[in-house]
């Protein structure tokens, strides 16, 4: 299936202070990134693909068109990702993602913006954020290719090979062709006479 790469604005990721940023033990546990798409109508999203730096968990929440009168709400369309199996280690900290509709909680018809929401509960990583955002919708679908009525329906000519070839015998000989004068002949041997056969090099 084909894709199209969307253009979004990817605006500064928000820390959301745990504990005094001041002292050893405040840091930021909690990571928000708003993406827009200020250039295009509201789309259908088909993927997302990211590099992740050190989030452990991600929950995605999307703002959907709805009508003119009805105010676009919120909706969670993923919820506690897990992108480190163990956050105090570094397996999956640095892997390439990809997250698509079928994934998600909800309709992803008519975007028209999303929320990152990053979560890190270990202490051992200073920093953590998503790289290489990038967003696509579905691409145009590849148009029906109609072939020639001559492709499916062979010539009259053809048909009449077609049916020399069915008439084959089954190891694909042609069935041998009986001179004329040999009936004569037959028809002329007296009655109880041996017949001699002769074979024919083929």
């Amino acid at each position: 299936m084909s894709r199209l790469s969307v253009p979004c604005h990817v605006k500064g990721a928000v820390a959301l202070q745990v504990g005094d940023m001041r002292t050893f033990q405040g840091r930021p546990g909690v990571v928000v990134i708003d993406v827009t798409f200020p250039s295009i109508e509201p789309f259908e999203l088909q993927e997302i693909t990211f590099k992740n730096y050190y989030t452990a968990f991600l929950t995605i929440r999307v703002r959907q068109h709805t009508s003119a009168h009805t105010p676009a709400k919120w909706m969670t369309c993923l919820r506690d990702c897990c992108l480190m199996p163990d956050p105090h280690s570094e397996d999956g900290a640095q892997e390439y993602v990809s997250l698509f509709k079928h994934q998600m909680l909800c309709d992803m018809t008519r975007v028209l913006e999303l929320r990152l929401i990053l979560r890190q509960p270990s202490p051992l990583w200073l920093s953590f954020t998503v790289e290489e955002l990038q967003i696509y919708q579905q691409g145009p679908k590849s148009p029906s290719v109609t072939f020639p009525k001559w492709l499916s329906h062979p010539m009259p000519c053809e048909q009449s090979a077609l049916l020399l070839e069915n008439s084959k015998g089954s190891t694909g000989e042609r069935p041998m062709a009986i001179d004329p004068s040999l009936w004569s002949r037959v028809s002329q041997t007296p009655a109880g006479y041996p017949l001699k056969c002769s074979r024919c090099g083929r």
